[in-house]
């Protein structure tokens, strides 16, 4: 039940909302000034979290599908409600089918196993093991469900290192590498999803394949920094650490599950030879999991349709920005176009990474890339530094779900996750800008 306090605030923001309207601004149309105000609201409601941000992405898209129509010349009600079947979001429900059954079949389990008996008993390569485990799995899964995964099975092994600072090493480097793994692949995080959406609207098709031309090279060098980083602030004492896991019985299920994923990503990774489409090629898992009662009715209900909606929120906002005129005003009013390139990802990165340690990292994209877009200039580079500063904001319990399951073991303070996260996202900072500014305008032209 929602307190008075948050009653008043949420009152207040749309008091704030539709006073908006009422201010004049030079050489604002009426649709944009209406759209100002949608993104008024969906910035401090995404922001204080006063309702669930799926419900304020909800609210967003009637909002604008019922205010911009009749002021807006070319809009029509039906493309904001088509955001909700957006190509991005099937190609994310995609992805949230092949999670859900290699999580109820603990196919997920299966691959760690086989991946952490190999990693010997050498502490650092059994950091190894699991961090690189952690980032795979969260390639194609939840970040969170990955996370949850990963500390339930080294916990007990956690528990034979007590007081050995090198747990604390072990505990932190799974959410860490949960959350640049996700980085990997269009479907790993929704910022991906939200930045592949942005540029798609733009003219410039980014296929899965050429994501992770850049995701999986920049994955694998920040979870090797964070691999090196907990070795040097939480040393191991011992020489020797076994992994034990329980062995998985495979069934005809288990290998449906892994041939679905293998043609799946197969399809996704070759759309160039075949051209068809990634959101249709992400059809295959739910039409297969569904019709092979893999997935039942009780596991459909508890995909991340939330997540869904919130991608579809931001992109019916950016699309509202764009139709109504909106984002030319900005482009006018703080002429960021006359900015370098370089200035553009340092302030579009230290944004992004500084609101992702507060807020989700989902909602910090919906508002950043919309404002990006409307400069104009260099839209490629902001909203590929935005998705990719969004992951590495890991300073603070908050700032993600993996975060907040990995300081709930109770093996790590805040003080830890905040001395290892603040290093990483400088590193990442870094390493953004490197790539952004030097790699990326080979594969965008």
């Amino acid at each position: 039940m929602i307190s008075l306090r948050s009653f008043l605030i949420f009152v207040l923001i749309i008091l704030i909302s539709i006073a908006t309207l009422f201010i004049p601004f030079r050489g604002m149309s009426v649709g944009a000034h209406r759209a100002l105000a949608v993104f008024i609201f969906a910035i401090f409601c995404w922001v204080t979290e006063i309702i669930p941000i799926a419900a304020t992405a909800g609210i967003i898209v009637s909002l604008l599908a019922y205010m911009l129509p009749p002021v807006t010349k070319g809009a029509s009600y039906s493309d904001f409600l088509a955001s909700f079947a957006s190509p991005t979001v099937i190609l994310f429900a995609g992805g949230y089918f092949l999670a859900a059954a290699m999580q109820k079949f603990h196919l997920d389990i299966v691959f760690a196993r086989s991946i952490l008996k190999r990693t010997g008993t050498s502490p650092r390569f059994v950091l190894a093991g699991i961090m690189l485990t952690t980032a795979f799995l969260s390639m194609w899964m939840s970040n969170t469900a990955t996370t949850a995964l990963m500390v339930a099975a080294i916990l007990p092994l956690i528990q034979r290192i007590k007081g050995d600072p090198f747990a604390k090493a072990l505990i932190l480097g799974i959410p860490f590498s949960a959350n640049v793994g996700g980085i990997g692949t269009p479907i790993g995080t929704p910022p991906n999803a939200i930045a592949i959406q942005a540029l798609a609207g733009t003219g410039e098709a980014i296929s899965f394949l050429k994501w992770v031309s850049w995701g999986i090279p920049i994955a694998v060098i920040l979870t090797t920094f964070i691999w090196w980083l907990l070795q040097k602030l939480f040393p191991s004492q011992k020489d020797v650490i076994q992994v034990n896991l329980e062995p998985t019985k495979i069934t005809w299920k288990h290998l449906l599950i892994l041939i679905t994923l293998i043609i799946t990503a197969l399809l996704w990774l070759t759309t160039s030879i075949h051209h068809i489409p990634s959101g249709m090629i992400a059809l295959i898992p739910p039409i297969v999991f569904l019709s092979s009662g893999i997935l039942n009715r009780d596991d459909l209900r508890a995909i991340g349709w939330d997540v869904l909606i919130l991608m579809a929120g931001g992109i019916a906002l950016g699309l509202g920005m764009k139709v109504s005129g909106l984002s030319i005003w900005f482009m006018e009013i703080f002429r960021f176009q006359s900015l370098s390139l370089t200035v553009l990802i340092i302030i579009f990165g230290i944004m992004a990474l500084i609101m992702s340690n507060f807020i989700s990292h989902t909602a910090a994209t919906n508002i950043l890339i919309p404002l990006g877009i409307a400069l104009g200039t260099n839209i490629g580079a902001i909203a590929i530094t935005t998705a990719l500063m969004s992951s590495s904001a890991m300073a603070l319990p908050v700032s993600t779900p993996p975060n907040a399951i990995a300081y709930s073991s109770g093996i790590i303070d805040s003080r830890d996750m905040r001395k290892a996260g603040i290093i990483v996202g400088l590193f990442a900072m870094v390493l953004n800008f490197l790539i952004v500014k030097y790699y990326i305008p080979f594969i965008i032209k």
